[in-house]
């Protein structure tokens, strides 16, 4: 007996785990500053005609996720009057470079004021230790002394801030930080992207939505595994039979 059948359904199985993951993801980022949601898109497989003579009737082999996109409509602004918090708003990053020392960009703008050496030399980081980046690609040293308050105007003017020619293209790097992609282009300078000081954008994530697609997914997925198991069934009475 032929496996098309377990095949097809096989991939529906790990098409919609793969969906069940994503959300999951979504969901479990919910408080995460700055986190914005992935949407999968999911896309046919290859189909084959059942009669040469009838080109409308053909059998599909199907499914498996063809993208993963992040929604970066602009999410809820929260006031949390600390003056280390920055917003950027729109399709605006804040670039900072990781301890491997990779760049790498963010929607999380809830910084920290650091000595790392010990000497009176105070730099600008995230709450993972990666330096805050400025217009230029350096590391910000703040304006500060011991007998002086932070001036946090020319702090925030430092504070760079960038966009990509398609941000949908972008990839997870992990820590909620995003890397470029060929997609997505490289990252360029623009000046003109809001700061909010004070503010930090809320998480993306819709969970109305995204429980909405945990039953979807997990329907699809239960449907699937129940063809798997009946075709495996069918196979095995077909075995006894000879």
């Amino acid at each position: 007996m032929g496996r098309i059948g377990f095949f097809t359904a096989a991939s529906g199985v790990i098409a919609y785990q793969t969906g069940l993951d994503i959300t999951a993801n979504n969901l479990a980022n919910v408080n995460t500053y700055g986190f914005k949601a992935a949407r999968p898109s999911f896309a046919d497989l290859i189909y084959t005609k059942r009669n040469n003579n009838i080109e409308e009737v053909q059998t599909g082999h199907g499914i498996k996720i063809d993208k993963t996109d992040y929604m970066f409509e602009q999410s809820t602004l929260r006031h949390t009057e600390r003056m280390f918090d920055f917003a950027a708003l729109d399709e605006g990053f804040f670039a900072v470079e990781t301890p491997s020392g990779n760049t790498a960009y963010t929607k999380d703008g809830a910084f920290y004021m650091t000595d790392i050496d010990g000497n009176g030399s105070w730099t600008l980081c995230d709450s993972k230790g990666s330096f805050v980046l400025d217009y230029e690609g350096n590391r910000i040293t703040i304006p500060f002394t011991e007998d002086e308050n932070v001036d946090f105007a020319a702090l925030s003017e430092q504070i760079g801030t960038y966009r990509f020619p398609n941000p949908y293209g972008l990839d997870q790097f992990g820590d909620n930080y995003l890397i470029p992609t060929g997609s997505s282009g490289e990252a360029f300078v623009d000046d003109t992207v809001t700061k909010k000081q004070g503010y930090l954008e809320a998480s993306g994530t819709d969970v109305a939505n995204e429980m909405s697609k945990v039953i979807e997914y997990q329907r699809a997925f239960q449907l699937n595994i129940n063809m798997v198991k009946l075709h495996d069934n069918l196979n095995e009475l077909v075995n006894n039979l000879r």
